[in-house]
């Protein structure tokens, strides 16, 4: 037979419920469990914490306005205590005794420490307080918004919450008697029938009041939850939009990455070749410049060698000049080409030694080849022959009747 709640259960309803709280702000689960389960109205949140430096005060009182705030926003009334003490269980014993806590809500172990299988505290703290704790505190133990266990209060031999008084279950007195709901005389022949419809109507309106009961908290949870269903499909639909932005932000990205990738690796391709262009003609500039170092060298030994020869001539020109006034030149002051005595001798690159004006008409008529040897030249480059030039002139001044 189903029973209504006791009076002193009911009072008990109507008191503050005292929710202790960690510092772990993005952890609520424990103020939410109690302001959705325990029917409470108005909230005391408690945090309990060994001594801390100024800083870590302020930013605790800081985390105990956010508890606050959500209070606010689930619409109940709600204020904090912060206590400090070295240990934070007997902190909370000290609160229970001194605040006369009839109720309170604690966690049983760490959100991480959770499972479906989990039956018993596993927290220390937790099962210090279910041992210490006065016993006309009921204590509700919670992890990560589930009901793990419940320390009921003890009021005389009975539990608090199962504790019931004698206007609730008055016995149904033998006939003539007065039932608790009613003032009904009892008939003599079938008064207990009587007594028994009239208790089975009020136990029904009963029932019916707190199926009603049941019903609109149900459709109260109903709209929440269809709100928080439009919540989520709006959080949802602007996170969908956001992501196709963020793809598209992503793919323009990427072709532009490619864009540039591209566009490097062609730039490194044309600098590559280049570079190869310029390593050719280095090459190439490279094997000029040796080829002409060569000429140079081979040009530096003829005019050694044209410079040995001409003071070789001239040692024995000086020996037959004084013999000899009206001599004929000699043979080596004839220009090959123009069979005359040369006035610019210039050596050229097969050895041989012309006229300056006769090798370059020479030359100037497309001949490569050497006008004594008949072989191709090196060069076309022509050297002076300093030293047959001053034998020459000293020649022609010691013996001018031979000039020609």
């Amino acid at each position: 037979m189903m029973m209504s709640k006791p009076v002193s259960q009911q009072l008990l309803m109507d008191e503050k419920i005292y929710v202790a709280v960690g510092t772990e702000l993005g952890n609520k689960s424990t103020l939410v469990w109690a302001i959705q389960n325990t029917g409470g109205k108005e909230f005391c949140i408690v945090h309990v914490h060994q001594p801390l430096y100024r800083k870590d005060k302020e930013k605790a009182q800081k985390i105990m306005d956010k508890y606050l705030q959500t209070c606010r926003l689930m619409q109940v009334r709600a204020e904090k205590i912060l206590l400090e003490m070295e240990s934070v269980e007997k902190g909370l014993i000290q609160l229970i005794s001194e605040h006369n806590v009839k109720k309170l809500v604690m966690g049983a172990a760490s959100d991480s420490h959770y499972s479906m299988r989990m039956a018993d505290l596993l927290s220390k703290k937790a099962i210090y307080i279910r041992q210490e704790a006065p016993a006309t505190c009921c204590i509700w133990f919670t992890c990560k918004g589930y009901l793990v266990y419940t320390r009921e209060a003890i009021m005389g031999n009975a539990s608090l919450e199962y504790a019931s008084t004698s206007s609730d279950q008055d016995s149904v007195r033998s006939r003539g008697s007065v039932l608790p709901s009613g003032q009904y005389t009892i008939s003599r022949g079938n008064g207990n029938v009587y007594q028994l419809a009239v208790f089975e109507a009020e136990k029904s309106k009963k029932e019916a009041s707190f199926e009603a009961f049941k019903h609109q908290e149900a459709e109260k949870e109903k709209n929440k939850a269809m709100e928080k269903a439009k919540e989520w499909e709006s959080a949802y639909l602007e996170e969908l939009k956001r992501r196709k932005e963020t793809e598209m932000e992503l793919t323009k990205a990427r072709e532009k990455l490619e864009k540039m990738r591209y566009i490097s690796e062609n730039r490194i391709t044309e600098s590559y070749m280049l570079v190869q262009k310029l390593q050719d003609k280095y090459n190439l500039a490279t094997k000029v410049l040796r080829k002409a170092k060569e000429e140079r060298d081979e040009l530096i030994k003829g005019r050694e060698k044209a410079i040995i020869k001409v003071e070789e001539l001239k040692r024995a020109q000086e020996k037959v000049s004084r013999s000899d006034e009206h001599r004929e030149a000699p043979q080596y002051f004839i220009c090959p080409i123009s069979l005359e005595v040369m006035e610019d001798p210039q050596l050229a690159a097969d050895g041989f030694t012309y006229e300056a004006e006769a090798i370059r008409t020479w030359l100037e008529s497309g001949y490569e080849t050497s006008p004594m040897t008949n072989k191709k030249l090196l060069h076309t480059n022509l050297v002076p022959n300093l030293a047959l030039r001053s034998a020459i002139q000293e020649w022609l001044h010691a013996s001018p009747s031979s000039r020609k």
